[in-house]
């Protein structure tokens, strides 16, 4: 069994208008100053919403980031449920990091406030725990291998620190050089 399945059973919520505006007001305001510095009168500003509306769907500004998180996280998951029978072949690249790469570019303003203006360490460490969900189902399902939970740890957490690099300077960086790399390191542990 995976350890790391938590992660996929994390639900993704269906958010109404009103929602989505004050999630895109608290990821504006994060960009400039840390969550834990955002009142609730400030986001309902930024938002243009009744603080009213804020309380009938969160008790904090706290409650609307880890929704935040978790839909992303839901989304990033979902993204790549498909990669333990994905194929590494050096002609035609391997799935995971351009699908992430296209996700983060369609979400930019959300992983720039999470990974770069103030980074967010629980949104990252579920992120590395949904990496290790797929990567374990990809190399370890089934058996026992030495050395399993630093390989995870590795993988992980240098794909987060890869594509935040990738964020902050997308004009240094070769995709097709970079997916050349890493295809050959994931043959290595196939």
């Amino acid at each position: 069994m995976n350890p790391y399945k938590f992660i996929a059973d994390i639900e993704e919520t269906n958010c109404t208008i009103a929602q989505c505006t004050l999630q895109k007001a608290l990821i504006e305001l994060n960009q400039h100053k840390e969550i834990s510095n955002i009142s609730v009168k400030e986001l309902c500003n930024q938002a243009h919403v009744a603080r009213s509306t804020f309380y009938s769907y969160y008790d904090n500004v706290m409650q609307l980031k880890e929704q935040i998180e978790d839909n992303l996280i839901c989304q990033l998951v979902r993204l790549n449920d498909d990669l333990s029978d994905t194929a590494i072949d050096l002609e035609t690249g391997f799935p995971f990091f351009q699908n992430v790469c296209h996700f983060i570019e369609k979400n930019k303003q959300v992983f720039y406030a999470f990974l770069i203006a103030n980074p967010n360490v629980r949104f990252i460490q579920k992120w590395q725990a949904g990496i290790k969900y797929h990567f374990w189902n990809r190399f370890f399902s089934g058996e026992n291998r030495k050395n399993e939970k630093l390989i995870l740890e590795i993988i992980s957490s240098q794909a987060i620190t890869a594509f935040t690099y990738w964020l902050k300077n997308p004009y240094d960086v070769d995709m097709d050089s970079l997916n050349l790399l890493i295809m050959k390191t994931l043959q290595l542990l196939g």
